[in-house]
Protein backbone atom coordinates (compact mmCIF):
# COMPACT_ATOMS: atom_id res chain seq x y z
CA UNK A 1 0.00 0.00 0.00
CA UNK A 2 1.32 3.46 -1.34
CA UNK A 3 0.52 6.35 1.53
CA UNK A 4 0.00 9.59 0.43
CA UNK A 5 -0.11 12.96 2.74
CA UNK A 6 -2.40 15.79 2.26
CA UNK A 7 -1.83 18.87 3.64
CA UNK A 8 -4.29 21.01 2.64
CA UNK A 9 -7.79 23.13 3.11
CA UNK A 10 -11.32 21.48 3.98
CA UNK A 11 -14.19 22.23 1.26
CA UNK A 12 -17.56 22.17 3.24
CA UNK A 13 -19.47 21.50 -0.18
CA UNK A 14 -17.10 18.30 -1.13
CA UNK A 15 -15.82 19.52 -4.59
CA UNK A 16 -12.52 20.36 -3.64
CA UNK A 17 -9.74 20.58 -0.79
CA UNK A 18 -8.93 17.80 0.82
CA UNK A 19 -12.51 16.21 0.44
CA UNK A 20 -11.23 16.09 -3.37
CA UNK A 21 -7.88 15.36 -2.54
CA UNK A 22 -9.16 11.77 -0.33
CA UNK A 23 -11.17 10.79 -3.30
CA UNK A 24 -8.32 11.03 -5.46
CA UNK A 25 -6.07 9.19 -3.80
CA UNK A 26 -8.45 6.25 -2.47
CA UNK A 27 -9.63 5.91 -6.40
CA UNK A 28 -6.05 5.32 -7.27
CA UNK A 29 -5.87 2.33 -4.93
CA UNK A 30 -3.00 4.31 -2.40
CA UNK A 31 -4.47 5.37 0.79
CA UNK A 32 -4.67 9.14 2.15
CA UNK A 33 -3.22 10.55 5.47
CA UNK A 34 -4.68 14.31 5.90
CA UNK A 35 -3.63 17.23 8.11
CA UNK A 36 -6.22 20.22 7.58
CA UNK A 37 -4.54 23.69 7.63
CA UNK A 38 -7.88 25.51 7.24
CA UNK A 39 -11.65 25.85 7.44
CA UNK A 40 -13.89 26.75 5.09
CA UNK A 41 -17.36 27.60 5.34
CA UNK A 42 -18.27 27.48 1.16
CA UNK A 43 -21.59 26.07 -1.48
CA UNK A 44 -21.46 25.86 -4.98
CA UNK A 45 -21.73 29.51 -4.85
CA UNK A 46 -18.66 30.71 -2.90
CA UNK A 47 -17.13 31.07 0.39
CA UNK A 48 -18.77 32.62 3.29
CA UNK A 49 -16.00 32.38 5.68
CA UNK A 50 -12.52 30.88 6.43
CA UNK A 51 -10.98 29.91 9.87
CA UNK A 52 -7.15 29.05 9.92
CA UNK A 53 -6.16 26.51 11.86
CA UNK A 54 -3.56 27.06 14.18
CA UNK A 55 0.14 26.25 12.70
CA UNK A 56 0.95 24.12 16.06
CA UNK A 57 -2.29 22.18 15.93
CA UNK A 58 -1.56 21.73 11.41
CA UNK A 59 1.92 20.60 13.08
CA UNK A 60 0.53 18.02 15.85
CA UNK A 61 -1.31 16.62 13.02
CA UNK A 62 1.61 15.79 10.99
CA UNK A 63 3.53 14.93 13.59
CA UNK A 64 0.80 11.92 15.18
CA UNK A 65 1.00 10.87 11.04
CA UNK A 66 4.56 10.62 11.23
CA UNK A 67 5.07 8.97 14.26
CA UNK A 68 3.33 5.73 12.63
CA UNK A 69 3.60 5.94 8.59
CA UNK A 70 6.02 7.09 6.65
CA UNK A 71 4.08 8.46 3.59
CA UNK A 72 5.57 7.88 -0.26
CA UNK A 73 4.63 11.33 -1.31
CA UNK A 74 3.13 14.72 -0.19
CA UNK A 75 0.32 17.07 -1.52
CA UNK A 76 0.55 20.64 -0.29
CA UNK A 77 -2.67 22.63 -0.70
CA UNK A 78 -4.19 25.63 0.39
CA UNK A 79 -2.27 26.24 3.53
CA UNK A 80 -3.47 29.74 4.33
CA UNK A 81 -1.18 31.52 6.71
CA UNK A 82 2.38 32.18 6.73
CA UNK A 83 2.61 30.51 10.05
CA UNK A 84 1.49 27.56 8.59
CA UNK A 85 3.67 27.61 5.22
CA UNK A 86 6.54 28.60 8.04
CA UNK A 87 5.64 25.56 9.60
CA UNK A 88 5.02 23.00 6.59
CA UNK A 89 8.39 24.04 5.60
CA UNK A 90 10.17 23.20 8.88
CA UNK A 91 8.63 19.97 8.44
CA UNK A 92 9.46 19.13 4.68
CA UNK A 93 12.86 20.00 5.69
CA UNK A 94 12.99 18.19 9.06
CA UNK A 95 11.55 14.95 7.86
CA UNK A 96 12.95 15.14 4.16
CA UNK A 97 9.22 14.53 2.89
CA UNK A 98 9.70 12.65 -0.46
CA UNK A 99 7.74 13.52 -3.70
CA UNK A 100 6.13 16.60 -2.22
CA UNK A 101 3.81 18.25 -4.58
CA UNK A 102 2.78 21.72 -3.82
CA UNK A 103 -0.39 23.63 -5.57
CA UNK A 104 0.02 27.05 -4.91
CA UNK A 105 -3.53 27.60 -3.89
CA UNK A 106 -3.60 31.56 -4.40
CA UNK A 107 -7.65 32.40 -4.60
CA UNK A 108 -10.92 30.56 -5.73
CA UNK A 109 -12.55 30.76 -8.57
CA UNK A 110 -14.74 32.98 -7.36
CA UNK A 111 -11.75 35.39 -6.48
CA UNK A 112 -11.48 34.96 -3.42
CA UNK A 113 -7.79 34.65 -1.92
CA UNK A 114 -7.30 31.94 -0.08
CA UNK A 115 -4.21 32.70 1.26
CA UNK A 116 -3.32 35.35 3.43
CA UNK A 117 -1.08 38.28 1.64
CA UNK A 118 2.10 37.94 3.98
CA UNK A 119 2.13 34.17 3.25
CA UNK A 120 2.46 34.83 -0.34
CA UNK A 121 5.76 35.69 -0.56
CA UNK A 122 7.06 32.81 2.10
CA UNK A 123 5.20 30.36 0.12
CA UNK A 124 7.28 31.21 -2.71
CA UNK A 125 10.80 31.95 -1.50
CA UNK A 126 10.75 29.51 1.33
CA UNK A 127 8.57 26.45 0.75
CA UNK A 128 8.14 26.29 -2.85
CA UNK A 129 11.99 25.75 -3.46
CA UNK A 130 11.97 22.78 -1.32
CA UNK A 131 9.62 20.77 -2.87
CA UNK A 132 9.09 18.16 -5.76
CA UNK A 133 7.38 19.83 -8.28
CA UNK A 134 4.43 22.83 -7.70
CA UNK A 135 1.72 22.91 -10.14
CA UNK A 136 0.07 26.52 -11.11
CA UNK A 137 -2.52 27.30 -13.19
CA UNK A 138 -2.12 30.25 -15.29
CA UNK A 139 -2.86 32.73 -13.22
CA UNK A 140 -0.81 31.44 -10.72
CA UNK A 141 1.91 31.00 -12.93
CA UNK A 142 1.43 34.88 -14.14
CA UNK A 143 1.37 35.67 -10.37
CA UNK A 144 4.92 33.28 -9.75
CA UNK A 145 6.79 34.19 -12.75
CA UNK A 146 6.11 37.61 -12.63
CA UNK A 147 4.53 37.88 -16.42
CA UNK A 148 1.40 37.10 -18.15
CA UNK A 149 0.66 33.48 -18.82
CA UNK A 150 -2.08 33.09 -21.60
CA UNK A 151 -0.81 30.63 -23.75
CA UNK A 152 1.55 27.42 -24.26
CA UNK A 153 4.72 29.73 -25.01
CA UNK A 154 3.89 32.12 -21.98
CA UNK A 155 3.38 28.72 -19.78
CA UNK A 156 7.08 27.30 -21.11
CA UNK A 157 8.84 30.30 -20.24
CA UNK A 158 6.97 30.84 -17.16
CA UNK A 159 8.10 26.96 -15.97
CA UNK A 160 11.50 28.03 -16.97
CA UNK A 161 11.34 31.15 -14.48
CA UNK A 162 9.71 29.46 -11.72
CA UNK A 163 11.82 26.36 -12.38
CA UNK A 164 15.38 28.59 -11.47
CA UNK A 165 13.73 28.79 -8.13
CA UNK A 166 14.41 24.97 -7.58
CA UNK A 167 11.48 22.62 -7.84
CA UNK A 168 10.12 20.98 -11.20
CA UNK A 169 7.14 22.73 -12.57
CA UNK A 170 3.95 21.71 -14.05
CA UNK A 171 1.93 24.38 -15.29
CA UNK A 172 -1.97 23.18 -15.82
CA UNK A 173 -3.81 24.55 -18.87
CA UNK A 174 -7.12 24.23 -18.24
CA UNK A 175 -8.09 27.66 -18.34
CA UNK A 176 -6.53 27.86 -22.48
CA UNK A 177 -9.15 29.16 -24.69
CA UNK A 178 -7.64 27.49 -27.65
CA UNK A 179 -6.54 23.98 -26.85
CA UNK A 180 -6.27 21.75 -23.45
CA UNK A 181 -2.50 21.13 -22.35
CA UNK A 182 -0.12 20.92 -19.59
CA UNK A 183 3.37 21.94 -19.66
CA UNK A 184 6.48 20.24 -17.46
CA UNK A 185 9.90 21.72 -17.08
CA UNK A 186 12.07 19.02 -15.15
CA UNK A 187 14.93 21.53 -14.95
CA UNK A 188 16.49 20.19 -18.41
CA UNK A 189 13.52 19.89 -20.84
CA UNK A 190 10.24 20.43 -21.47
CA UNK A 191 6.99 18.26 -22.27
CA UNK A 192 3.57 18.70 -23.34
CA UNK A 193 0.64 16.46 -22.08
CA UNK A 194 -2.28 17.51 -24.54
CA UNK A 195 -6.04 15.99 -24.71
CA UNK A 196 -9.36 16.86 -26.26
CA UNK A 197 -10.76 20.31 -24.30
CA UNK A 198 -14.08 19.25 -22.79
CA UNK A 199 -16.38 22.12 -22.12
CA UNK A 200 -18.23 21.62 -19.16
CA UNK A 201 -19.28 24.46 -15.89
CA UNK A 202 -18.81 21.68 -13.78
CA UNK A 203 -14.75 22.26 -13.03
CA UNK A 204 -15.13 22.40 -9.67
CA UNK A 205 -12.24 20.88 -7.83
CA UNK A 206 -10.05 20.08 -11.12
CA UNK A 207 -7.17 21.71 -9.62
CA UNK A 208 -6.68 19.69 -6.46
CA UNK A 209 -7.85 16.49 -8.27
CA UNK A 210 -5.21 16.95 -10.28
CA UNK A 211 -2.40 17.66 -8.16
CA UNK A 212 -3.28 14.80 -6.35
CA UNK A 213 -3.45 12.51 -8.77
CA UNK A 214 0.44 13.50 -9.64
CA UNK A 215 1.14 12.78 -5.96
CA UNK A 216 -0.54 9.43 -5.58
CA UNK A 217 1.13 8.32 -9.37
CA UNK A 218 4.61 9.66 -8.01
CA UNK A 219 4.18 7.53 -5.06
CA UNK A 220 3.50 4.51 -7.66
CA UNK A 221 5.90 5.04 -10.34
CA UNK A 222 8.77 7.50 -9.10
CA UNK A 223 8.44 8.60 -12.05
CA UNK A 224 7.93 12.69 -12.39
CA UNK A 225 7.55 11.91 -16.23
CA UNK A 226 5.32 9.43 -15.85
CA UNK A 227 3.64 10.49 -13.32
CA UNK A 228 2.37 13.91 -14.97
CA UNK A 229 1.10 12.17 -17.85
CA UNK A 230 -0.70 10.00 -15.89
CA UNK A 231 -2.53 12.61 -13.59
CA UNK A 232 -3.50 14.77 -16.72
CA UNK A 233 -5.49 11.56 -18.27
CA UNK A 234 -7.07 11.28 -14.77
CA UNK A 235 -7.57 15.29 -14.36
CA UNK A 236 -9.16 15.00 -17.79
CA UNK A 237 -11.49 12.11 -16.72
CA UNK A 238 -13.11 13.32 -13.79
CA UNK A 239 -13.63 16.65 -15.42
CA UNK A 240 -15.48 14.24 -18.11
CA UNK A 241 -17.26 12.48 -14.82
CA UNK A 242 -18.34 16.25 -13.57
CA UNK A 243 -21.80 16.85 -12.66
CA UNK A 244 -23.97 19.49 -11.20
CA UNK A 245 -24.43 19.70 -7.75
CA UNK A 246 -25.90 22.76 -5.85
CA UNK A 247 -27.10 26.04 -7.99
CA UNK A 248 -23.08 27.11 -8.78
CA UNK A 249 -20.59 25.36 -10.63
CA UNK A 250 -20.62 21.27 -9.33
CA UNK A 251 -17.30 18.95 -9.04
CA UNK A 252 -15.34 16.97 -11.53
CA UNK A 253 -15.47 13.24 -10.69
CA UNK A 254 -12.09 11.86 -9.78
Amino acid sequence: MKYVLIIAGSDSSGGAGIQADIRTVASLGAHPLTAIAALTAQNSLGIAAIHKVPAAFLATQVESILEDLSPDAVKLGMLYSAANVRKVAEMVERHRLPNVVMDPVLKATTGRPLIEADAVVLLRNLLMPMVTVVTPNLEEASLLSGRKVESTPDMEEAARTIGKTGPNVLVTGGHLKSECVDVLFDGNETFHFRSERIESEHTHGSGCVFSTALATYLAITGDLRTAAGLAHEFAHMAIHKGYSCGRGAGPVGP
